[in-house]
């Protein structure tokens, strides 16, 4: 059975009982409990497993987030981070979400989640195949990660103590790359936020880095 349910299982990285039920519709879920005892594969929170081998899976804490507490996308920090806004690796994966604000300790990694509303959500953001199995031939699952412009705005709305010029340069952003995504895109965005208090901040940043 177990050599079944890999074959079956495998190519979605990270699965739920729900997966489970649709391709076993007969099988006893009691396995999942015997085979996480066993050590063949994580949970990572109700309902939802990865198999031990998860470290084999490129970028495969990225996916789990958009899964384990949807419907959410990676941005803020870890996004920052990956379009080299800024010079930090980030330990925990950071995303917003329509849902309240919340944060799991997994045996794959740690995730943040920050609530936005839900008109904030359902724009800039990209489906990117960055799943890719390391070693053995597989299909990528796409996984929802903000633009760099939705990740700069996202950081600044939910950090409102950004308030000073001392603040700004503490955070340390590439002002090359900065310089890239500050765009008439970028501003189309900031207007759908209808937040004043981070128009100013974008204001105070654009400054502090002579945008």
């Amino acid at each position: 059975m177990w050599v079944t349910f890999q074959e079956k299982i495998r190519p979605f990285r990270v699965f739920s009982t729900w997966d489970v039920e649709k391709q076993f519709p007969s099988m006893n879920l009691m396995n999942l409990v015997r085979w996480q005892k066993k050590g063949y594969i994580l949970k990572l929170r109700n309902c939802w497993y990865a198999f031990n081998d998860a470290e084999s899976y490129e970028n495969i804490e990225w996916l789990a987030a958009n899964l384990i507490y949807a419907p959410s996308y990676i941005s803020l920090q870890t996004a920052l981070s990956w379009y080299n806004l800024i010079p930090e690796m980030i330990s925990t994966t950071t995303s917003v979400t329509t849902r309240k604000t919340n944060k799991f300790s997994t045996p794959i990694a740690n995730f943040n989640y920050h609530r936005i509303k839900p008109e904030l959500f359902g724009f800039g953001y990209v489906l990117e195949n960055m799943d890719a199995f390391r070693g053995e031939r597989g299909k990528s699952r796409k996984i929802m990660v903000a633009t760099p412009q939705k990740a700069i705005l996202d950081f600044f709305y939910i950090n409102s103590y950004y308030n000073s010029e001392k603040d700004m340069n503490d955070l340390r952003l590439n002002a090359n790359e900065l310089a890239k995504i500050v765009n008439k895109v970028f501003y189309q965005y900031l207007v759908k936020y209808e937040s004043r208090a981070l128009e100013s901040r974008i204001r105070l940043m654009a400054k502090t880095y002579s945008l």
